[in-house]
């Protein structure tokens, strides 16, 4: 098995009390400018690359008892939290993923919380599936409700053997992982050459927009709402890209995608509106303009692989297709 380089985690130090400081996994210590205090966390944009994220956090092992734990409550939060608000999405999100890889093959869905992206590729003979979710309460919940593979834990913990994946997918939770450098390796030294990487990831002027200054403000009564804590890095696609160009990814595609549902008409509408509004801008400015909730971005690890330590990544055939 092919060990991750030392220098490709993100590195944190000690600052005593169960705090760690983290430095861009991009640029590595470079200078940052502040955003603000967000849950009694400092958020900072790093001036090398522009990637905004938590600099000072708990320690990793509070993060993960917190994940494996506490975030999903019960099997009820797991069902609307991960299927009833996410289902539609989830679907399309599949469906765009059978695009790129339309031969099938082994998938891995890396935090899958209640499995139902994993559902929709249950029963194709041409797919073999398996998930891995921090979450005791998710991962049972998926195994009993789909009757998918679950792996409990963490990605880092697995011990995959190289090359076991055709795909790799992440749906909206690689903003969640503390050590996104060394998962990106992960990643890649799992796949086959010439699999996919599927990472979705919140629209990050969406976010921005709306969790942060006199909007937030206005609406929250808070001047930054980022849920850090749980989320611990705001990526771009140019940002996203820039990390998985250095692990020897190549971007190829990207889609726009939709907010939650949510049971309440009058938001549901906003949302609604919100989401075909921005699809189409991103559509005819080529991705240029995103002010989508979220975002699907499409990998391909080379067919001829070397994991790069530095490099400025390549979109070879970049589309923005609906």
């Amino acid at each position: 098995m092919q060990k991750s380089s030392a220098k490709a985690a993100v590195r944190v130090s000690s600052l005593g009390d169960g705090v760690t400081r983290v430095i861009c996994p991009i640029c590595g210590p470079a200078p940052v400018e502040p955003v603000g205090i967000c849950g009694q966390l400092p958020v900072v944009t790093c001036k090398g690359c522009g990637l905004v994220y938590v600099s000072e956090c708990p320690d990793p092992s509070e993060t993960q008892r917190f994940f494996s734990e506490e975030y999903v409550a019960d099997d009820k939060s797991a069902e609307v939290t991960y299927v009833d608000s996410r289902g539609k999405s989830l679907t399309r999100s599949a469906a765009r993923i059978r695009r790129h890889a339309p031969a099938g093959g082994q998938l891995l869905d890396v935090g899958t919380a209640a499995g139902f992206f994993l559902k929709q590729f249950k029963g194709d003979p041409a797919w073999e599936v398996a998930g891995v979710e921090p979450s005791r309460v998710a991962a049972a919940y998926a195994r009993e409700k789909f009757g998918v593979t679950v792996h409990q834990g963490f990605l880092a913990d697995q011990g995959f053997p190289d090359g076991a994946f055709d795909v790799v997918c992440s749906m909206d939770a690689f903003i969640c992982h503390r050590n996104p450098r060394e998962d990106m390796q992960e990643f890649f030294r799992v796949l086959a050459p010439g699999g996919v990487l599927a990472i979705e990831i919140p629209g990050h002027r969406f976010r921005m927009l709306f969790g942060s200054g006199l909007i937030c403000q206005l609406l929250t009564g808070r001047p930054l709402r980022l849920n850090a804590g749980v989320n611990y890095f705001y990526y771009t696609r140019e940002t996203l890209s820039r990390l998985a160009g250095l692990c020897g990814f190549e971007l190829v595609a990207s889609y726009p995608e939709s907010m939650p549902r949510s049971d309440r008409p009058s938001r549901q509408l906003f949302r609604s509106i919100w989401d075909a509004g921005a699809a189409a801008l991103y559509r005819l400015t080529g991705g240029r303009l995103n002010f989508c909730s979220k975002e699907l971005c499409i990998f391909r690890k080379p067919a001829c692989a070397v994991m790069r330590e530095s490099a400025t990544p390549r979109a070879s055939s970049q589309s923005f297709a609906a």
